[in-house]
């Protein structure tokens, strides 16, 4: 997460990715930069020092005096013109040790795709090849503040997206329609084992995203039993049997009608747990605070 600035002017700013990364802020690459070409300058100087120390070396070497003209003489003499080949050195360099720098500008870096200021560009990138990491920050940049939205909030608005693009059949569809005719405890798990890994979606009841209750009415609906989305309405639409008489694909309901699931036996159920979750077989009891639970069973009238 992006560590809040302070003030009107721009701020220092953390930005840890991955909880490994961390980028620079635009101060710290400035005195940087200053740095650098405080030190190539040297360089510069240094290296054309020695170059006229071996040029004067090769002439004593070779023993012959090295006829230059007048003009020569008074060009190499000339401040004005070793000052200019100095800073022309230093600005090559510099220009190579400074091109890394610019990656960790926002604006450039957007412009790359490196990172966008627009969240929708993440959320609705379906045919491009996108890194997906398990957190990451889409950081808009605005001189003076800055705000993030973090990698949950990014996911969970995809999912959202995906959730309402979804244009197959409808629980409602199923119940005119249902592809099968006989509720039996097999083949109830078998179809709803086949949305184990759908990610969980508030008030959601397609396979693109369920809730507890909308798991158990997509799942019904295909034996043809029409259900409410609510956990107390789907508790009311069958007859409570005991623990010991109960059979997998009954649902398993929490007394405070918090939640509900799918029978599997063996003390597990198919159920959407909760936000930021998927569909899965687990535990009864992993959400139970209090209270239990007890045993419906539908498509008995």
């Amino acid at each position: 997460m992006a560590s809040t600035g302070s003030g009107r002017h721009r701020a220092d700013v953390e930005i840890n990715v991955l909880e490994s990364f961390e980028v620079r802020s635009r101060r710290s690459i400035r005195e940087a930069e200053k740095a650098k070409l405080d030190r190539t300058s040297r360089r510069a100087r240094r290296a054309l020092a020695r170059m006229e120390a071996r040029a004067i070396k090769r002439e004593k070497a070779l023993a012959r005096p090295v006829a230059l003209s007048a003009g020569d003489h008074r060009l190499r003499s000339n401040p004005t013109f070793r000052t200019a080949i100095t800073m022309l050195t230093a600005s090559g360099l510099l220009a190579t040790v400074a091109l890394p720098a610019y990656a960790y500008d926002p604006e450039i870096a957007a412009m790359a795709r490196l990172t966008t200021t627009n969240q929708a560009d993440i959320v609705q990138t379906d045919g491009t090849q996108n890194l997906t990491v398990a957190a990451a920050n889409t950081i808009k940049f605005v001189r003076g503040e800055y705000a993030s939205a973090n990698a949950e909030s990014v996911l969970r608005q995809q999912t959202l997206n995906n959730y309402l693009a979804y244009n197959g059949p409808t629980a409602a569809e199923f119940v005119k329609n249902p592809p099968y005719s006989i509720i039996s405890s097999d083949q109830v798990l078998q179809v709803a084992s086949k949305y184990v890994g759908t990610p969980y979606v508030f008030g959601g009841s397609n396979p693109r995203g369920f809730d507890c209750s909308g798991l158990i009415l997509f799942v019904y609906a295909q034996f043809g039993v029409p259900l409410l989305h609510s956990v107390t309405a789907q508790a009311r639409s069958g007859i409570i049997v005991s623990p010991a008489d109960a059979l997998p694909g009954d649902l398993v309901i929490y007394n405070d009608h918090g939640h509900n699931g799918i029978y599997a036996g063996n003390g597990q159920m198919y159920h959407a747990p909760q936000r930021g979750d998927y569909v899965k077989l687990g535990p009864i009891n992993s959400l139970v605070e209090a209270g239990g639970h007890y045993f419906v069973r539908l498509g008995t009238n």
